[in-house]
């Protein structure tokens, strides 16, 4: 008799794995062998579910991609606006190691622009989403004419932090970034 396999679970596992691999190791280092070894199985645990690396590539991006949204709904529950810009610009930053993960594999998987399209699309689209979100909670905070210029300073800001904390791990704890991003939000008026 076949063995029962959870395959939304089998799914989420493989993806990790690779989120993981991309931190650790670089765009160059995601293959489906990685994948099956980081997960103590054979290529066809991985090619089952996703046959090909661009099929894989595609399935963190998405896998990234949704979880935002949803995530970032369940944090702002009840804020007021200010306390909503200060919640999203916080989910932007690697704050702890599984924040710290992502984010390392996210950078990672820009390395890849221009290499692969599908990386190339979720850059766009990120980057889109993040300047919307950004917008979203500024438009009640700062003055019309000023919220493009707002955006682009907390867009600068979190990614700068972010980048940081990636490349220095063990200097930029979640102390740290919150300090930095206290002083960049008193300085630019917004708290």
């Amino acid at each position: 008799m076949p063995r029962y396999v959870d395959h939304d679970q089998r799914r989420a596992d493989i993806i990790e794995a690779a989120k993981h691999i991309l931190a650790n190791g670089g765009a160059a280092e995601l293959t489906i062998r990685s994948v099956a070894k980081r997960l103590g199985g054979s290529i066809t645990l991985v090619t089952h579910f996703y046959p090909t690396r661009p099929e894989l590539m595609r399935a963190v991006v998405s896998a990234v991609s949704e979880s935002y949204d949803a995530e970032l709904a369940d944090l702002e529950t009840g804020a007021d606006a200010s306390s909503r810009l200060r919640i999203l610009l916080e989910w932007m930053l690697p704050l702890t190691d599984q924040g710290w993960v992502d984010e390392s594999g996210r950078i990672q998987l820009l390395s890849q622009r221009g290499k692969d399209t599908t990386v190339e699309e979720f850059a766009n689209a990120m980057d889109a989403r993040m300047r919307e979100l950004l917008r979203q909670h500024l438009e009640p905070l700062v003055p019309e004419d000023r919220v493009e210029t707002y955006v682009d300073l907390l867009r600068v800001t979190a990614n700068g932090i972010v980048l940081a904390a990636v490349e220095h791990h063990e200097d930029w704890p979640a102390k740290r970034q919150l300090a930095v991003l206290d002083e960049a939000l008193t300085a630019f008026g917004l708290q």
